[in-house]
């Protein structure tokens, strides 16, 4: 008997999103990696994935909101597997719907022995008939579509919610690696501080977010920028609900500590590859992945920091969970990757 056996599942546990990809379908949700329940009784859940983010700041005091994955790491074995189930079962649309599945989960680069015997705990505890984790900078690559058959060196930037992973893969395997606890959520972080500081407005992680795929950048576009717009929020002094006036300038002024810091890391890890493979990255590229990477500019100012091609496609965030689904789907490129150490079966 292969790797797997039947029809396959691909999950991305992110710290931001939980993104599942069905064989022959796609990706057939996406939904915050968030589960409310009670302060008390942390195992009565009320609500997860987007109905539980929903409720984000509104919730009464005897509720809580809940990541079971924080830094690319489960932190809650127990209510990452509750997670993943629930939202399985809402995808396919049946109860215990990973019973019957081949299962694939990305598994962070910089994952520590112990955050991956807990990652294997809550994948098994899903019930599936066959299950595996794999390296989430390969299983982007695959869903990018990225050539890693080729001896030849490839780098993937994998940008989440709260980490970013820079590997270089070759014949199927990690040549080298480097993992960053930073992401996309800081950014959201750096933009609620700037607010509460410069506009005296409080706010919560949503509107961050919000705020930042609307008009936030990685260049400052200056006088080319879109029109201010109007924040809600509550003011720091007085306690009241308010309104002020945010400009695209003022977001990129924002989130560039932040975004500075994600760039020179990338930098550093492109200059600490071996010769022989950053040649190959030169000639090829590099490749932007995960939520991230859909910044307005990232690609571009990576690429004029870099001085060389760095290439999107035009879902990224859904190039891990398609990378996984495809590992869950084809025997051959599963068995392929087990050798090298990128997929480990459970």
């Amino acid at each position: 008997m292969g790797v797997f056996s039947s029809g396959g599942v691909g999950i991305d546990l992110g710290s931001a999103n939980v993104t599942i990809f069905l064989e022959n379908e796609g990706v057939v949700l996406r939904e915050p990696s968030y589960v409310l329940s009670l302060c008390e009784n942390p195992e009565h859940v009320l609500a997860v994935g987007r109905d539980a983010r929903q409720m984000l700041g509104r919730t009464p005091r005897q509720a809580v909101l809940l990541s079971p994955v924080m830094d690319g790491a489960v932190g809650d074995q127990e209510l990452a597997s509750l997670l993943v189930r629930a939202l399985s079962d809402k995808a396919i649309g049946r109860k215990r719907a990973l019973e019957r599945t081949r299962v694939v989960v990305s598994m962070a680069q910089g994952t520590t022995k112990v955050e991956r015997q807990a990652l294997e705990a809550a994948v098994r505890a899903l019930g599936a008939r066959k299950a595996a984790l794999i390296r989430s900078t390969v299983a982007a690559a695959v869903g990018a579509g990225v050539p890693i058959a080729e001896p030849k060196g490839v780098m993937v930037v994998n940008i989440g919610g709260s980490t970013t992973e820079v590997a270089v893969l070759s014949i199927h395997g990690v040549v080298a690696t480097r993992s960053m606890r930073t992401g996309g959520m800081a950014l959201d972080e750096a933009i609620i501080r700037y607010i509460r500081n410069e506009k005296g407005l409080v706010i919560g992680q949503r509107t961050a977010e919000d705020l930042k795929t609307d008009i936030g950048s990685a260049k400052d576009m200056g006088a080319e920028s879109a029109q201010d717009v109007l924040l809600r929020g509550r003011d720091a002094r007085t306690g009241k609900p308010a309104t002020v006036s945010v400009s695209p300038r003022e977001v990129y002024r924002a989130i560039l500590p932040p975004l500075q810091m994600l760039l020179e890391n990338i930098r550093e890890a492109f200059e600490n590859t071996p010769p022989e493979l950053a040649a190959d990255i030169l000639e090829r590229g590099i490749y932007l992945s995960g939520g991230g990477a859909r910044l307005e500019g990232l690609s571009d100012r990576l690429s004029g920091l870099l001085k060389l091609p760095v290439h999107m496609g035009e879902a990224p965030e859904d190039d891990v969970a398609a990378g996984a689904g495809a590992v869950a789907s084809d025997e051959k490129l599963a068995a392929k990757l087990l050798q090298t150490g990128c997929l480990i079966e459970l």
